[in-house]
């Protein structure tokens, strides 16, 4: 009879219990789900930004003067991103000092990402992600005078 007091006793100290650790457990898992959603935002849009990069470099080669080439490599970077899906405004710039048969042009992007949503797991509100690409131009084409 002593020990079944006992554990009745004990089992109404532990009333409530339950509730406080299914409330952490439940701030616990939207942590982890926001830093996992957020880690993942970052990795896509890293690769949208790489793409591009690689798309402003391509257009850029693809023109005949460096005024051309600046003004395509924009707009193929605004519109890879646009198209990929991600909201934001790129900065582009452009190496043109090589611009000319044999030559190279080389393109870095910077495109800055919105993370308020995942704050809560940590991350900054946003972040600047860069990333930088390279063509060649022909050997043998005509390249127009520099505008």
């Amino acid at each position: 009879m002593m020990l079944l007091a006992r554990r009745l006793r004990r089992l109404q100290d532990e009333v409530g219990s339950l509730s406080v650790e299914m409330v952490i457990l439940g701030a616990v898992v939207v942590v982890v789900l926001c830093l996992g959603m957020g880690a993942g935002t970052l990795v896509v849009a890293d690769g949208r930004v790489s793409a591009a990069a690689s798309a402003a470099a391509r257009a850029a080669s693809l023109e005949s003067n460096p005024g051309n080439a600046g003004a395509a490599a924009r707009a193929a970077a605004q519109r890879t991103l646009e198209d990929a899906g991600t909201a934001c405004v790129p900065v582009v710039d452009l190496n043109l000092s090589q611009f000319g048969p044999g030559g190279h042009v080389d393109v870095e992007v910077t495109c800055r990402i919105d993370l308020t949503l995942f704050s809560i797991a940590g991350f900054a509100p946003r972040r600047d992600l860069t990333a930088s690409a390279g063509a060649p131009l022909e050997q043998r084409r005509t390249f127009g005078g520099r505008s």
